[in-house]
């Protein structure tokens, strides 16, 4: 039986799958290299440099043998079909190792749910050039003679057995090693090699507080005490989302003025006002005018839930599974509000649907349109229909969601291209930090003069209606855009909490207010409740549902505002970034994202801490 064709061919598959997956291990060490730009070694330390070549080699050697052991059920398959399924395997690793990179590069956090969604939703969330394509298409079909290659030589003679296993042996000495100096570092509170985890993929290192406490080799009251600090930074203890505090009480006005948001998504603060936006440029001189303004997050989720919920992003899964709109939101509806909530991008990604617009009645959660610039043209429409058919008795609530700035969507044959050169294709593969920005950023800047002309269709359209004297119109965005500004190759957005990606417009134009330049530091986070006290006559404490301050009154108490993303968030003072990611970790960086080199601020820790979780309960 053990000489039986069958087992031949099993014993033959089994020898071919272990030379195969080891050198398919040196292929994707060879593609992890490319994070290797992000990983800084501190001079002298020789320890970080030892880690990282042994996390190399143990790591991406893991993900081989991992899909040699899942392959190994196959072996009873005939010997061409079995080597198929293992090239297959391996190619579709190398191809998402490889996809990975690109992203990290990019937005500097890895392959998530997240990500797949914006890939896979439809829409135009994020575009890819032909170039882009033509290049992907050829990275994998070396990747794929790659793989080849590699299933010729796992069948020659010449591979013995004593190589491969001196190979896996590598591999697996080198993942001890690297885990076993991780927990050691991690456990003494050393933060330079834990702080390398988020660079690799899917890598989640070993830690051992508590053994090596028991064994007697660490101190244990140090450990204890970085325990509940990296505790209370990363998850807020378990609880019910406890939003607002205690019920809204208000005094409305007798008469109600209408609220109206124009959101620009990805506007610069510096492209706030000037050629590229004249109609918003001269609302703005009709309009309170905040120039250190700052958005709660460096994505779409996070500014808009802050903006809105006025209360950080950290607690946005939790107000999403419970269905609650924000405060404002619901005090509106109580009052009989009309609402026309037009959004160009689709607004079930990321799920405002459940959160800021849940309850909505007839809600649109896409627009129609073939393009960014199309549906920016269709909301626009929408809008002023909606103001020549609402009820004129009844205050209404307007949100329109212009999206075309943040595709960079173009169309020269349609549009004025004053800015130049432009580029007239955005080809994301050939950002590095050598790029010039600047034919980008003239795109940018054209398709801004688009969406800014369509903007005053709808501030003319108000004039127009008589509604300028009783409608508060807040001109905005989520967040800001990056052309490499601090020149570390972040390009966008949702990768860095800069003032390139946090500070961002805010023109408030309100009736009965005299137009003026305010120039302390605000936050997403105040709009909602200023427009609550101010408008709709709030008599509810603040921090019941909030925890921004009132937009008009100036306070000398120090700032330390939380600026949330897709998975970390940043406690942003006026001099200090500090950064923690979602298993605690923490990088103190100065607003140019440099490395500080010293201990937090305990005291924006304290008030991070307590805002994140003053919503639970």
């Amino acid at each position: 039986m053990w000489n039986s064709p069958f087992m031949v061919r099993v014993r033959a598959n089994q020898r071919w799958t272990l030379r195969f997956w080891l050198l398919s291990a040196a292929l994707f060490m060879l593609i992890g290299l490319i994070y290797w730009p992000w990983l800084k070694i501190p001079p002298g330390n020789h320890l970080a440099a030892l880690y990282l070549v042994l996390t190399q080699i143990g790591w991406f050697g893991l993900f081989a043998i991992a899909s040699m052991l899942i392959t190994l059920p196959l072996l009873v398959l005939p010997r061409l079909l079995f080597r198929l399924l293992c090239t297959v395997l391996g190619l579709a690793i190398a191809v998402l190792l490889a996809v990975d990179t690109q992203v990290f590069e990019q937005f500097r956090f890895h392959l998530n749910g997240f990500v797949f969604t914006l890939f896979f939703s439809g829409g135009d969330t994020i575009e890819f050039s032909w170039l882009t394509w033509l290049i992907a298409i050829t990275v994998a079909v070396l990747l794929a003679a790659a793989l080849g290659v590699i299933g010729w030589l796992a069948a020659r003679p010449q591979f013995s057995r004593r190589m491969t296993g001196g190979g896996y042996a590598i591999i697996l000495l080198a993942l001890i090693g690297s885990q076993s100096i991780h927990a050691w570092e991690d456990a003494n509170y050393h933060r330079v090699i834990p702080n390398y985890s988020d660079t690799f993929p899917l890598y989640y290192p070993l830690t051992a507080k508590d053994t090596l406490i028991r064994w007697g080799l660490v101190d244990a009251a140090k450990v204890e005490a970085e325990r509940r600090r990296a505790s209370k930074l990363d998850h807020i203890p378990d609880g019910h989302f406890h939003y607002p505090l205690s019920a809204i009480a208000a005094a409305p006005p007798a008469k109600p003025m209408n609220i109206l948001f124009v959101m620009i998504d990805a506007w610069r603060f510096d492209d706030a006002i000037g050629a590229a936006t004249p109609h918003i440029s001269d609302f703005a001189r009709q309009s309170l005018r905040f120039m250190q303004h700052e958005s709660g997050g460096n994505s779409t989720q996070a500014g808009i839930f802050s903006l809105f919920y006025s209360i950080p992003a950290t607690y946005f899964t939790a107000a999403k599974s419970s269905g609650r709109r924000p405060a404002m939101m619901q005090l509106l509806a109580d009052n009989r509000y009309q609402f026309a909530i037009l959004g160009s991008a689709a607004l079930d990604h990321p799920p405002f649907d459940r959160t800021v617009f849940s309850g909505i009645e007839n809600l649109r959660v896409t627009t129609p349109g073939k393009d960014q610039a199309t549906r920016d043209r269709r909301i626009t429409d929408d809008f002023k229909q909606f103001l020549d058919s609402r009820d004129a008795g009844r205050p209404f609530f307007g949100f329109l969601f212009y999206d075309a700035v943040h595709g960079y969507d173009l169309h020269p044959d349609t549009m004025q291209t004053p800015f130049r050169p432009y580029w007239e294709r955005v080809d994301h593969i050939m950002l590095d930090n050598a790029f010039d920005p600047t034919p980008y950023h003239n795109r940018y800047r054209n398709v801004l003069l688009y969406d800014d002309a369509l903007i005053g269709e709808v501030l003319a359209k108000l004039k127009q209606q008589g509604l300028d004297d009783n409608t508060i119109v807040v001109v905005t965005t989520d967040h800001g855009e990056e052309f490499n500004d601090n020149h570390q190759n972040y390009w966008g957005h949702g990768s860095n909490f800069s003032q390139t990606q946090v500070h961002v417009p805010l023109f408030i134009r309100w009736p009965g207010m005299a137009a003026r330049d305010i120039d302390y530091r605000t936050s997403h986070l105040d709009v909602i409740p200023t427009l609550m006290t101010r408008a709709l006559g709030v008599t509810t404490p603040m921090r019941d549902y909030s925890v921004g301050r009132d937009l008009l009154t100036p306070d000398s108490q120090p700032r330390h505002l939380i600026v949330g993303s897709y998975y970390n968030y940043a406690i942003v003072s006026p001099n200090e970034l500090d950064v923690v990611t979602p298993d605690g970790m923490q990088t103190n960086l100065t607003p140019t994202l440099q490395p500080l080199g010293r201990p937090a601020n305990k005291e924006a820790l304290r008030q991070a801490m307590e805002e994140m979780s003053r919503f639970y309960r």
